[in-house]
Formats: structure tokens, C-alpha cells, sequence
């Protein structure tokens, strides 16, 4: 027999997005479920064991929250988690070398230091460069204060707002690479150095949304970049503990099989069996739900009517990149072959202008052979991560990646190509850090379609949609909503909103309002 148990909100997977939603909620009051698939929270952020080497999910570097404009700020805050959590500074955003770069350049953190930098190394380009910095400052400075208004009610603050959007109306259409070329011409060196870490959160210039450039690029140097001690497990923990405390529920090797729906079409509920078993079938009631998955994933639980309203709104938008990593485990820490910098990325010298940034994407489709794509390398112990102090050490070797990279392909024909890969980053390793090979003691490399098998996301999505530019003026507002065409159903992850870990956070914390909103109502 079915047990039903009754919930005001019941939250479906437990990455960043459903996990500050349900935090939200329950410090709220509300009382909430969180279900999860897996046996560990929190999606991409969280750290696991693969054989004796301990690896990083993905969270290898976000915006550092300690600074109040930062976008999680107010949110950790709110839920009293801020302080709880040490956020280890990563130095530079990035280093950058080889493809129009040329020798190594360092973006480093604050608008003022990253002016200075640029404009030492790009001295033509002074004017160009501040007016730029100046933009995208703005521009993430908006972003704050319209929360600040939203949540105190000021006229002031919303005018400031206006005031701050400018720029982003003048350009609200415009491509990244079309306003990098409006700014800075044929500079593409500058270019380069301005959006070399563009993997961490899109891939290709000629179709980003220069606006979400903006926001992401702004938040990283307005706070500078951060690691979490202990690893980014430590956040989702925290705010799985924000929901526990309240006198909320998290479950764990749950697996979601459907959401219910009302006699109005509105969600109702979840049906859920334990994972491993596919027994002891359970029902929550609850007055919403809040997927912390894509639309198609949540839209394959509903029944047909509703999943076909989700589908007619989301199905024909184009999914983000997805993502390489290569994780080598070390008998000693990098800094011994040299290695020192938390974040270096690696242009091909075959680049030769920044819109080419995406090209390498399809390269893992086949052997490696000449040039590698571009990739960026996380290197974990140029912070104190308490979580490498003994061998095997990681360093994590980045890239983009299609699942269509891998379609077709024997399980034995893609682990051979994944050791080919592995050899070949290996080596360019080998060359720009001599003796690095000497220290691998083991190795392991995830693709697209591990992305897809262990993120639950299609076709390996790491980012949610693709962040394209919006087809309305800035008068109709942001593109993307934690809304859906069934009622009392939000999307409380990255396709909810914008993308990567900031972007999860604010859709989830969106979420978290609107369901807050609609329980009210329905409480009246």
C-alpha cells in the first residue's frame, strides 16, 4: 500500500537550485521534502572518491559570496549560512596563455586592479578597456540593486537600478562577440584575456548573451574568486542542514516516478520509490513542487497533458555546452613541477581570434591529433582545501564536450578513446610542467556523457539552457523564469534562470519566492 504523507513543498534532486529553495522555504516556515536520486548531495557541488583519489564534482571556482554584491550574499546570509562556510580567495580569475595571448596573463580581481592589468598589457586600448570594465560593473551592480529594492520597497533603489541598466538596454540584444567587436575591433589578444574562462560558464561568443557575460564576468570580478574549504559538498551540506533544522525532511536514494496533478491540471505531489530497489512506493502531497532538473526530465513525470505544455514551452530551446574533465591524481602537489596558480587556461596556438573559442568543442568526436582544444586546469592546492594535504593530489583538466561526441561508440570503444585523451593532456602537461607525468599515480576522465548519466541533465547540459540572446526589448524583462505552464510547478535549477552555481542559486531562491507567493495566496 502506497504511504501519503503531506508536505507544503516537496523539492525533486538536491543540487545548489532545489537546495536554497528549499532552505528558503522552510526558514520560511513552509514545510518541506527534499527528495534525491543519489545516495550524497548536491549535484555538481559536491566531492566523491573515485578508487583512493578524491575529486571535485565541478565547483572549481565561484564568486567569492563574502562580498555583499554578490549574488549569493544576501541569500546565504538570510538562510545564517554565510559565515558558516570559509571561502578560500583563489588569487587571479584566470591565467591565460598560448593562442593570441601569447605569454601568460593574469586577469586579476576588482574592477580597478583588472583595469590596471588590461591596460598595462593593452596600452592602446586604455579607453576602450574602461569604458568596457565600466559597463559590466554596472551591469552587475544592477542585479543588486533591484533585489535591494525588490526586498525594501525603495523608489530610490529601483531608479538607481534604472539608472545602473543602461548599458545593458543600449546592447540588451547584442551577442558577446558583437559587443567585443564594437569595443575593441581586431584586438583579439584583449579579447582573449577578457573572456578566457568563458568554459566555466558557455561556449561560444558568437552566440552568448552578452548581458549574462556581464552579470557572470561582473560577479567574478567585483568578488574576486573562491574555493570552499572542504570542498563545495560543504555548501550543499549547509543548506540541506537549513531544511533539517526547520523540521524539514531530506531523502536520500530516492527516486522520483511521477509528479501529480489536480482535478485543475495544477501539481499536486510526488510519487517516489527507493532507487536501488524500485520498491516501497511513497506519495507526498504538497501545495507545489520544485524541480531541480530540466524541464524535460520533470516534464517525463508529469501526466501527458501536462507534459505536453511543458514541451510546446521548452522543448524547442537549444542546450548549453557540456564539459571534459580529466582528473589526474599526484604523488606530490603541483607546486613541485612548478604548477602554482589555482586556475590557468590553455589557448591552442591554431586560435587566432576570440569568436573561434568554441570550435574545439567537437574535438573529442575523434582521436586526438595535432593542436589540443583549448582547456583550463584547476589546481586545488594553491588554496588550503584541507582536502588533498596527502597524496593522490588532484589536479583537474577541463574542456568543452558534446554528447554527440560520444553517440554511437561501445561502452570498450569510448573508454579506449577516454585513455587516448587522457595521454594526450597528460603530455601537454608533461611539456609545460616537466616531471608532471613522474607524479601521476592515477587517473580518471568524466565527459559528456558522464555529465548526463550522473547530473540527470540531457544531452550532458552543464549549464542549463543555452544562454542566447532574448528576441524582446529589455521593457519585457529577463528571458528566463523559474515559471512553467503548470501551475504550482517551478524550476528550481540552472534552466530556471541563468547558469552555472550563481545562476542555480538565484533560480532556486526565485523559486523558493514564487512558491512562497502561491502558498500564501492559497492560505488566504
Amino acid at each position: 500500500m502506497t504511504e501519503i504523507k503531506k508536505f507544503d513543498a516537496v523539492v525533486v534532486g538536491s543540487g545548489l537550485g532545489g537546495l536554497a529553495a528549499g532552505a528558503l522555504l522552510a526558514k520560511a516556515g513552509y514545510s518541506v521534502c527534499l527528495l534525491e536520486r543519489n545516495y550524497s548531495l548536491g549535484g555538481a557541488a559536491s566531492v566523491y572518491r573515485v578508487g583512493g583519489l578524491t575529486v571535485e564534482s565541478s565547483l572549481h571556482q565561484t564568486s567569492d559570496a563574502r562580498n555583499p554584491r554578490d549574488v549569493k550574499h544576501s541569500i546565504l546570509r538570510e538562510l545564517g549560512i554565510l559565515d558558516e562556510i570559509e571561502w578560500l580567495p583563489t588569487g587571479a580569475l584566470h591565467h591565460v596563455r598560448g593562442g593570441p595571448v601569447g605569454e601568460s596573463f593574469a586577469l586579476p580581481a576588482g574592477f580597478d586592479a583588472a583595469y590596471d592589468a588590461l591596460a598595462e598589457r593593452f596600452p592602446d586600448k586604455r579607453s576602450a578597456i574602461q569604458e568596457f570594465l565600466a559597463d559590466v560593473e554596472r551591469i552587475h551592480d544592477s542585479l543588486w540593486t533591484i533585489r535591494q529594492a525588490r526586498d525594501t520597497g525603495s523608489v530610490a533603489k529601483f531608479t538607481r537600478a534604472l539608472w545602473e541598466l543602461a548599458p545593458a538596454a543600449a546592447a540588451w540584444n547584442d551577442t558577446l562577440d558583437e559587443v567585443f567587436t564594437q569595443r575593441f575591433g581586431g584586438a583579439e589578444a584583449l579579447k582573449c584575456a577578457l573572456g578566457a574562462n568563458l568554459l566555466y560558464f558557455g561556449d561560444d561568443p558568437k552566440r552568448i548573451w552578452w548581458i549574462y557575460y556581464a552579470l557572470a564576468q561582473g560577479a567574478n570580478i567585483a568578488s574576486g574568486g573562491a574555493y570552499i574549504k572542504g570542498g563545495s559538498r560543504q555548501l550543499s551540506l549547509k543548506l540541506a542542514k537549513v531544511i533539517t533544522k526547520a523540521g524539514g525532511v531530506v531523502r536520500l536514494g530516492r527516486n522520483a516516478t511521477a509528479i501529480l496533478t489536480g482535478a485543475d491540471g495544477e501539481a499536486a505531489g510526488v510519487r517516489h520509490v527507493a532507487r536501488k530497489t524500485g520498491e516501497d512506493e511513497q506519495e507526498i502531497s504538497a501545495r507545489v513542487v520544485l524541480a531541480n532538473c530540466a524541464p524535460s526530465v520533470a516534464g517525463e513525470l508529469l501526466p501527458l497533458k501536462a507534459r505536453a505544455l511543458m514541451e510546446e514551452e521548452f522543448g524547442a530551446r537549444p542546450l548549453s555546452t557540456s564539459l571534459f574533465c580529466a582528473n589526474f591524481g599526484l604523488a606530490q602537489k603541483p607546486a613541485t613541477v612548478g604548477l602554482k596558480d589555482f586556475n590557468a587556461i590553455v589557448l591552442p596556438e591554431t586560435m587566432t581570434r576570440f569568436s573561434q573559442y568554441g570550435d574545439g568543442a567537437g574535438a573529442l568526436g575523434a582521436d586526438p591529433a595535432g593542436a589540443l582544444p583549448l582547456y583550463s586546469i584547476a589546481n586545488f592546492t594553491a588554496v588550503d582545501s584541507e582536502l588533498w594535504n596527502e597524496p593522490p593530489v588532484l589536479v583537474s583538466v577541463l574542456g568543452l564536450d558534446n554528447l554527440s561526441n560520444w553517440d554511437g561508440l561501445s561502452r570498450e570503444e569510448a573508454l579506449a578513446r577516454r585513455e587516448r585523451w587522457l595521454d594526450a593532456l597528460q603530455g601537454a602537461m608533461e611539456r609545460d610542467y616537466p616531471g608532471f607525468s613522474g607524479l601521476v599515480s592515477e587517473r580518471v576522465m568524466l565527459d559528456a556523457f558522464s555529465m548526463a548519466a550522473y547530473l540527470n541533465t540531457p544531452r550532458g547540459a552543464v549549464y542549463g539552457f543555452e544562454p542566447l540572446p532574448p528576441e524582446h526589448p529589455i521593457i519585457a524583462g529577463f528571458p528566463r523564469t523559474p515559471r512553467t505552464p503548470v501551475g504550482g510547478l517551478y524550476l528550481a535549477s540552472a534552466f530556471g534562470g541563468e547558469h552555472g552555481f550563481n545562476g542555480a542559486i538565484l533560480s532556486g531562491a526565485e523559486a523558493a519566492r514564487l512558491a512562497a507567493a502561491s502558498l500564501e495566496m492559497g492560505a488566504e
